[in-house]
């Protein structure tokens, strides 16, 4: 709704009438066009049904992290899959470096697995205590409704196969009893009953700064494994209709909703006065580029009057559209981007670096580890064998100076950024003219007689 104004003016015969206005802010119309159809319960007068933080919390945390993992498994598989050479030589040095993708992949998997691990149970100790309370073999009252078992059977069931966790021991300085057969087993070692020392883990994972290392691993990572995927095999699971296999595809991804759809119907009803957080962005409708026909209604209301004098509503206009930002019909909105006049070093030394950047102690270790890496690094790290080289920029962790941590503070120059923003701009855009073909349309430059850098 828009508010109307009252604008006076005087009929031909004198007298003085008011016409009620109102201006519709074309702006908006992105935000119009996003705007989601209004439920059965609001158009029966019920209240609007408020959206449960608690679903995209868990979706944000566990399930899409852990879908986003499949396709790097996949990928990994991809690359594993790709046919050995001919010369026997060869295929000595294509087994190792196939055994470098295994180790590089399986430890990316395991250390994302971990924190996925330890943000489900604190989102079942928090929101679903009795579901976490069954897993810890406590007795429930009153008993698990049928959806609250049928979680608690689906994290019982998913498991890893006796030859997926052979394969772990017998490629890990880890033991058989390091690796948990089952996803309740892996949630209850990752955050056990005991409170410190679930403490103390949590603690460990968010604190540890160097990457998980299979062969030498850092004592702060979790002293077991169970990864959510693998490159070579796949975890099983049983969401009530049979055993399945959580596969690196498309279909890994349906197993993966399902289980997610369990936890949310396993979900207790919201406590009136909880406090939840606002449905994130991601979450909302998304903005329609479609066309968008509107009409407009007047509505002339009294809320203090109640159900005695209900609003009342005019006839709808005639459909119309609103004009998008990128209309080409609609006017040019001039935007103006200066840039340095003087671009010499000695005009470029005169701009303050007023634009600072923090970095932490980890970050800035980060940060060194790829000034080491060039570019024809980069390319050999992507290139199938024999060309492919994997990147050796050992990881040590944040930067220190006599054994102090320290971190960083960058102060940079925003007109230089500037130029460098449009010269990557204008490289990109020639490379893609290649595809869209898009350059005779994009950029008209005109002359400026007398705008010089510097006076002679």
């Amino acid at each position: 709704q828009q508010p109307l104004f009252g604008v006076s003016f005087n009929e031909d015969d004198g007298r003085r009438r008011k016409l009620f206005s109102a201006v519709i802010p074309a702006w908006r119309r992105e935000a119009y066009l996003a705007a989601g159809k209004a439920s059965t319960a609001i158009e029966n007068g019920l209240p609007d049904p408020k959206p449960d933080s608690r679903i995209y919390l868990m979706r944000s945390q566990f399930r899409d992290p852990w879908k986003s993992l499949l396709p790097a498994a996949k990928t990994a598989k991809k690359a594993l899959n790709e046919p050995l050479p001919t010369d026997a030589k060869d295929v000595q040095k294509a087994i190792i470096v196939n055994s470098s993708i295994i180790k590089t992949s399986r430890e990316q998997i395991q250390t994302i697995s971990w924190l996925l691990l330890l943000d489900f149970a604190d989102f079942l100790n928090e929101q679903m205590p009795r579901i976490w309370q069954k897993l810890n073999g406590q007795t429930v009252s009153p008993a698990l409704n049928a959806d609250e078992t049928n979680l608690v059977n689906a994290t019982t069931n998913t498991i890893l196969e006796a030859n997926f966790a052979n394969d772990l021991v017998d490629k890990t300085n880890y033991n058989g009893n390091q690796v948990k057969r089952s996803l309740k087993d892996a949630l209850l070692a990752v955050k056990p009953a005991n409170a410190q020392t679930a403490e103390q883990i949590a603690k460990n994972l968010e604190s540890v700064g160097i990457s998980y290392n299979r062969s030498a691993p850092d004592a702060r990572y979790p002293n077991f494994l169970f990864p959510l995927t693998d490159p070579n095999f796949s975890l099983k699971t049983n969401l009530g209709s049979g055993q399945v296999s959580i596969t690196n595809d498309a279909d890994g991804e349906n197993r993966i909703n399902e289980f997610a759809r369990l936890i949310e119907k396993a979900l207790p009803a919201a406590p009136e006065n909880q406090a939840f957080q606002p449905v994130p962005l991601a979450a909302q409708t998304p903005m329609d580029m479609r066309e968008g026909w509107f009409l407009i209604r007047c509505v002339y209301e009294r809320p203090l009057c109640g159900a005695i004098d209900p609003p009342v509503l005019s006839e709808p206009t005639k459909p119309f559209q609103i004009a998008g930002f990128f209309d080409p019909d609609a006017p040019a909105r001039p935007i103006r981007i200066a840039l340095p006049i003087d671009t010499s070093p000695a005009g470029l030394r005169k701009f303050d670096k007023n634009t600072a950047f923090m970095m932490s102690d980890l970050l800035c270790g980060q940060v060194n580890r790829m000034k080491g890496i060039t570019f024809a690094d980069l390319v050999f790290s992507i290139l199938p064998f024999p060309f492919h080289k994997d990147l050796d920029v050992p990881d040590t962790g944040g930067c220190k100076d006599n054994g102090l941590s320290i971190g960083m503070m960058c102060s940079l120059s925003i007109p230089i950024i500037t130029i460098c923003a449009l010269i990557l701009l204008m490289i990109i855009i020639t490379l893609l003219d290649f595809i869209f073909k898009w350059l005779p349309f994009l950029i008209i430059c005109f002359p400026l007689p007398g705008f010089k850098a510097k006076d002679e």
